[in-house]
Formats: structure tokens, sequence, C-alpha cells
């Protein structure tokens, strides 16, 4: 590398080059016994498993999605035989959300499915140092911050 900048256009090359296939992951649907599912699916069913008694409103606000449509996609997990929604008694306007027997299996599947990626992910950084990869994790949360950035900087343009 000639200089510095050429080096930082390299690391942002590889970094979209991760973004791309991380994007094309989440886009194709995946098997989970006889079930497929959308990542995203999969992300809300992860949500409701975890936090017990959520609303779209508590999952919508911890995350980049709108309430509509985390509504489209419970509905849709209702109708699969996933979700399971309740009136609050508390809020008649608020519902909570369950997993059902269906949904907990999924779930389960599901978590066993992330750890193999993770622990197969995990072994390929074998080459690296616990040191390089806090080294990593501090540039990605300076990019990250640069990203975000960007972000607010053009949310303003509009």
């Amino acid at each position: 590398m000639d200089t510095r900048f050429e080096l930082f256009e390299t690391v942002i090359s590889a970094f979209d080059e991760g973004f791309d296939l991380a994007a094309k992951y989440d886009t194709m649907p995946h098997q989970y016994g006889d079930e497929t599912l959308y990542q995203s699916e999969m992300h809300l069913i992860q949500a409701i498993g975890r936090t017990p008694n959520v609303t779209i409103t508590e999952i919508a606000a911890a995350s980049s999605k709108t309430t509509s449509a985390f509504s489209q996609m419970v509905h849709k997990l209702k109708k699969r035989g996933f979700v399971n929604q309740e009136r609050n008694a508390q809020n008649n306007r608020e519902y909570k959300l369950s997993l059902t027997e269906k949904g907990w299996e999924i779930y389960r599947l599901h978590e066993v499915f992330d750890e193999k990626c993770l622990q197969r992910t995990c072994a390929g950084l074998d080459g690296f140092t616990d040191a390089e990869l806090e080294i990593y994790v501090a540039v990605q949360k300076k990019l990250n911050a640069a990203f975000a950035k960007d972000v607010e900087q053009n949310g303003k343009l509009m």
C-alpha cells in the first residue's frame, strides 16, 4: 500500500464485501426443521422468546423497523401457529406476545443453529490473537460511529 488512505479504502472494500454477504444471508429463507422462515421472522421469534410478554411497540423501539412492519409480521406468524397475541388487561390497546409450542420449537432449533454458526466462525478466527480481535472491535466501533454520522447527516438532507 502506498498510502494510509489506500489502506483505508481496502478496509472499506472488505467491510462492504462483508456487508453484502450479511445482507444476502439475511434475505435468504432458512430451514428450521420442516419450517422455512426469513431472518426477520426468526429475529422476531427470538425477541418474543427472550422477552416474555413483550409488545410490538417494545420490539419496534429496540430495532430499526416500524410497529406497522412488526404488526404485519406478527399477523403472519400467528397464522402459521408460531405466535400468540393476548390483550393486556391493564391497557386494552396493547397486546402481549408469546410463543406457541410450535414457536418454541423453532426458537430452540434456531438457537442450536446459531450456536453452531458462531462456533464455526470463532474457530475460523483461531489465527488471530485476542489482542488483534480487540483491535478489530475498536476499529469497527470507530467505523460505526462514522457511519452513524453519515446516517445523521444524510437524514438531515432529505
